[in-house]
């Protein structure tokens, strides 16, 4: 501690310092406060939540308290014994679960923050969770903010249904002496929180979607949820359907993005473990030292700060379902080898337990990298790899299936429309081309992002290709290019004009069209003078300039 401190006094003081010393998120961290000009000393009093303001803040006091859910989260809460609070994905305060009276005697000098915003209050675990997409704990000089150096923080995001960060579980301390253990404790608390009411709310509100089953609880994908009519999608599909029949183990590799848990789920809901759970395990979400008791549970008294009551976890709630470990090239070696052993014995044992625990599942693993490769690295063990490879199934990404955007984007434009209330009326044939055009590194996920944009973007019920980022426009325009230059490329050798000629003129056309004849947003984006273009385009004979 006393070795960070000294960092920490370093780097305020613009001295030099071993950068290796400190883990680079912190580091990263006191560089964007120092651009933020956050104070070293002080802090605005009005962040801080009013002991007379807990009552809208402290959950047992909210309407929220009379749902079971609710009263079931603060009961767990309770026998942790930490001051957890809960905030959205801006980092502003949402709930107090486990309110401590301290607090109410040290205000103002710390207590609840409103709003943990990096620019705002400095290096604290809200703000590096949301930000870094992972569990983090920030002790004593970790902060920015000298007048929190004996204070420690620790936080864990929560996933809403789309996977996306919907806010965190934060525990603060008024000392530092927290640990690993600590960490795996908020950890498994946003994983409740998750269950027990966000996703568990999303679904009670949520209507029937096209494609979608009610079952334990949450929404599953079908394979008619798997859009497209290509020869590609639908080998894909016929190989999965079969598949959902039988209980081997399945192993999906797809880039990100393409789908690889609709698959998954779609499996699930075919097959006959679809009345029981379908478990989500994101190998990549969970840190190395949490992996453990994250998978397998812990019984009471298993480690310091251990809930009294021991831990039921992910694969004792999968027992009788399917599991799908998601982005598993990302799971530690060791995970490896305990859950090889889990498979084999269909068993498992908590950390601190005596007695294996029988477990029946179903294995559906997900990849985006060669696991192969992996093997030949070390970072993958072959075992495990023939242990979940028994049927492989591959999904080509989009790039490679160019005729499957138009049904794709019939069936978002409709969905979105409803969802916004936005009437669509026409979508224009350039719009859909630009589409076609483009590489889509990011696969479905990113065009159902492009989509919903567009559609949010466009006016009169039509949806064109303004509305689309300048990267997709730009993969059209050289599409374009590419098509005129081959037709033109006999012209170039027997007439006049050379090949970077016509190329040229291309170019100065399909800007100078994009731009409504506008002859300086033309010049602009050419990198021309506006005389020299005027020049070119006299020559081309083109319409009259504005």
């Amino acid at each position: 501690m006393k070795e960070y401190q000294n960092i920490w006094e370093c780097f305020v003081q613009d001295m030099e310092f071993d950068h290796k010393l400190i883990k680079k998120d912190i580091l990263d961290s006191w560089r964007r406060c120092k651009e933020y000009g956050v104070s070293l000393y002080g802090f605005d009093i009005d962040l801080l939540m009013k002991p007379e303001e807990k009552y809208r803040y402290v959950l047992k006091y909210l309407p929220e308290y009379k749902n079971p859910p609710y009263r079931e989260f603060c009961t767990i809460v309770e026998n942790v014994n930490f001051n957890i609070s809960v905030y959205d994905h801006n980092a502003k305060l949402v709930y107090i679960v486990n309110y401590d009276d301290t607090f109410d005697q040290l205000y103002p000098q710390i207590g609840y923050f409103l709003d943990v915003s990096e620019s705002k209050i400095g290096t604290n675990s809200t703000c590096l969770a949301l930000m870094e997409n992972k569990p983090f704990m920030v002790i004593g000089p970790d902060h920015y903010k000298y007048v929190y150096h004996r204070f420690s923080c620790a936080a864990a995001p929560f996933y809403d249904n789309n996977n996306e960060i919907a806010g965190t579980i934060n525990a603060s301390f008024i000392n530092t002496a927290i640990n690993n253990d600590t960490l795996n404790i908020i950890y498994s608390l946003a994983r409740l929180y998750e269950t027990l009411i966000l996703k568990r709310q999303a679904s009670v509100q949520s209507k029937s979607q096209q494609g979608k089953k009610k079952g334990q609880g949450q929404d599953f994908y079908t394979f008619h949820s798997i859009l497209g009519q290509s020869e590609e999608i639908n080998q894909a599909k016929k190989l999965a359907m079969k598949a959902s029949g039988v209980d081997a183990s399945i192993l999906i590799y797809g880039e990100s993005g393409c789908g690889k848990e609709v698959f998954a789920q779609a499996i699930h809901h075919e097959s006959p473990r679809r009345k029981n759970p379908f478990v989500a395990i994101n190998c990549g979400a969970i840190p190395k030292d949490l992996v453990e008791s994250e998978l397998f549970g812990y019984e009471a008294g298993a480690f310091t700060g251990a809930v009294s009551s021991g831990k039921k976890v992910l694969l004792e709630y999968a027992s009788g379902g399917t599991v799908f470990f998601d982005e598993i090239e990302n799971m530690p070696l060791p995970a490896q080898v305990k859950i090889l052993r889990a498979l084999s014995s269909s068993t498992i044992m908590r950390i601190g337990g005596n007695e294996p625990i029988p477990i029946n599942i179903r294995v559906i693993a997900a990849s985006k990298k060669d696991l192969e490769e992996e093997i030949k690295r070390g970072s993958f063990r072959e075992d495990l790899f023939y242990r979940i490879n028994v049927i492989q199934v591959n999904i080509p990404p989009l790039r490679e299936r160019k005729e499957d955007i138009n049904p794709i984007l019939e069936h978002y434009v409709k969905t979105f429309s409803d969802k916004n209330k936005i009437k669509i009326e026409r979508i224009e044939e350039e719009f859909i081309r630009c589409l076609e055009a483009y590489h889509w590194p990011g696969n479905i996920r990113e065009l159902i992002n492009i989509i919903e944009r567009s559609l949010v973007l466009s006016e009169n019920g039509t949806i064109d290709s303004s509305a689309l980022p300048s990267g997709i426009k730009e993969s059209y325009l050289k599409s374009k290019l590419k098509q005129s230059l081959t037709c033109d490329l006999k012209e170039a050798l027997s007439g006049e004009k050379t090949l970077l000629q016509l190329a040229e003129d291309a170019v100065i056309q399909s800007i100078y069209k994009e731009e409504q004849c506008n002859l300086t947003k033309t010049a602009k984006r050419l990198g021309l003078s506006r005389p020299t273009l005027y020049k070119r385009i006299k020559k081309l004979d083109m319409p009259r300039c504005k």
